[in-house]
This record gives structure tokens, C-alpha cells and sequence, in this order.
């Protein structure tokens, strides 16, 4: 067991989410997070660790739980200590940490943010809009860690899953682009997908999008997601769009790893989540 060791960094959310899956498959799931009691809250099967990624030497005891374990950095961008800077030089230090402990690769997750400003499908090709401040913080935490060992990220469109419904985000709020395209993927489809990175490593893309694949319109999406609710309310929509319309394609880490999605189709997904008040 000790040979198949998954560090999350930065164990939030999707990090408890996509734990289990990693446990079933024989692995032993350490979560990290910048303080002691934080860490000491990870429920089972998560291996909580305190790992505060500040200026500090590393302990010969985190040196060794790193060392040939694969890592996924779930750190959020912009975080709530120091903002851009912080979240860049929190990356470098993880880097580090691996490189010196001699861990195996690691999985970034980012987010299919980084293809703000542009319209139409776009993949993993596309030209980004740096000159935005978003997209270029996520690009450069990308670089950031690519350029510092064998790291692989995930672009993640929209969370969805258990706590974390799409309706409860939009009751009684007016959202804009009702026909756009909808680009969310539920956290089961996460967590086999870094299990199918891990089975192919390595892979011949730097980085790979995940979005449920099939298309609906927001419009479609949040009805349904309401009605799936037991609500009987409309969602209110702009007249006029104040975003671009952007369809993410993701189907190159299906295509470099025979990753198949368990929900291709987001609306499909919503009765794999959390509906409880």
C-alpha cells in the first residue's frame, strides 16, 4: 500500500470528494491543508497532514511521505493569503517540495477559466487571452509547476457533485446567456479521470480539459437542475448576454487514455448530487 501514496494539496472540497475513489482503488490518501486542526478534520479514508508551503526547510518526515508519491495540487487560485502572488509562489514551493523529496509526477488542477475572453468550441489549442489578469494567473500557475517536474493539469469546467448542486446556486438569482453553452463536470468524473492519467502516465499533452461533453444550454441546464430541486420557479435570464459564449471540448483525455465519462451529460448528473437541505 505504501507504494501507491496520492497526496492532495489543498484537500477542499473536491479533494473529500474524490478521496474514496482513490481509496477503493488501493490507494492511501493523504490531504494536506495549512493548518494542524484543518488537517486533523479530514474524515476517513483521507490521512490528514498539515503542510503550511511556507519558507520553512521540509522535515526529513515530510521528505519521505513525498518521496514516490503522486501529488495532486487542488490549491485554489488568488487565495486568501496574498492574493496572485501568494498562490504563485505557494506553487513554486510544492514544485520544490516534490522535486527534492523525489515524488513521482504530480496532477495540477486549474480550471477552463483560463479560456475567458475567447468564444466558440474551444480545446486544448487554443490560444489564451493572457492580457486578461484571470486567464493569466491560472496560465503562469500552470507553467509554474510544468516547469519545475513532471506535472500534468487538469482543466476543470464547473464543479458539480454531493454539497454542491448547480440549483441551489441559482434560486432566485438572474443569470445571463440563457442559449449558451453550459460546461460543468461532476466530481465522480474527476476522480476517474486522475485515476486513467495515473494508469497512462505519461501523457502526451501538458495539460487536458474535463466538461461533461454532451451539450445543453445554460437555460436547459438550470431548469432542470431547479425542477430536480422540487422547485417550481423559472430562472430569470438578461435580455441580453453579458459573457461570451464558450463551449469547452474535452474529449482529448478520453481520446489519449480511453477515459469515458460517467456523466457525459450534465443534466444527467444532477441526481448524483447532494438534494438535501
Amino acid at each position: 500500500m505504501m507504494n501507491k501514496k496520492i497526496i492532495i494539496v489543498g484537500c477542499g472540497w473536491l479533494g473529500q470528494q474524490i478521496a474514496p475513489a482513490f481509496n477503493d482503488a488501493g490507494w492511501q490518501v493523504y490531504g494536506s491543508r495549512r493548518n494542524h486542526a484543518a488537517a486533523q478534520s479530514l474524515a476517513s479514508p483521507i490521512l490528514g497532514i498539515t503542510l503550511p508551503l511556507d519558507n520553512a526547510a521540509p522535515s526529513a518526515a515530510l521528505l519521505a511521505l513525498f518521496k514516490d508519491a503522486w501529488v495532486i495540487c487542488a490549491i485554489p487560485p488568488g487565495g486568501r493569503a496574498g492574493g496572485t502572488t501568494d498562490y504563485l509562489v505557494v506553487l513554486k514551493r510544492l514544485a520544490l517540495l516534490c522535486q527534492q523529496a523525489g515524488s513521482k509526477g504530480g496532477i495540477h488542477i486549474s480550471s477552463t477559466g483560463v479560456y475567458q475572453g475567447l468564444t466558440g468550441e474551444v480545446d486544448e489549442t487554443a490560444v489564451l487571452q493572457v492580457a486578461q489578469p484571470r486567464v493569466a494567473l491560472l496560465a503562469e500557475g500552470e507553467e509554474v509547476l510544468r516547469d519545475n517536474g513532471p506535472w500534468l493539469t487538469l482543466r476543470l469546467s464547473g464543479l458539480m457533485g454531493p454539497g454542491r448542486h448547480p440549483g441551489r446556486f441559482v434560486q432566485g438569482k438572474t443569470l445571463s446567456g440563457a442559449a449558451h453553452p453550459l460546461n460543468m463536470v461532476h466530481s465522480n468524473d474527476v476522480a476517474n479521470a486522475i485515476l486513467a492519467i495515473l494508469q497512462h502516465w505519461p501523457l502526451p499533452q501538458p495539460y487536458y480539459n474535463l466538461s461533461a461533453p454532451q451539450a445543453v444550454s445554460k437555460a436547459t441546464f438550470y431548469q432542470a437542475a431547479l425542477e430536480q430541486l422540487g422547485s417550481t420557479a423559472s430562472i430569470n435570464f438578461t435580455a441580453e448576454p453579458t459573457e461570451h459564449a464558450r463551449r469547452v471540448l474535452a474529449m482529448a483525455l478520453s481520446r489519449d487514455t480511453g477515459f469515458s465519462y460517467q456523466f457525459p451529460d450534465a443534466i444527467q448528473a444532477l441526481a448524483a448530487c447532494d438534494v438535501k437541505s
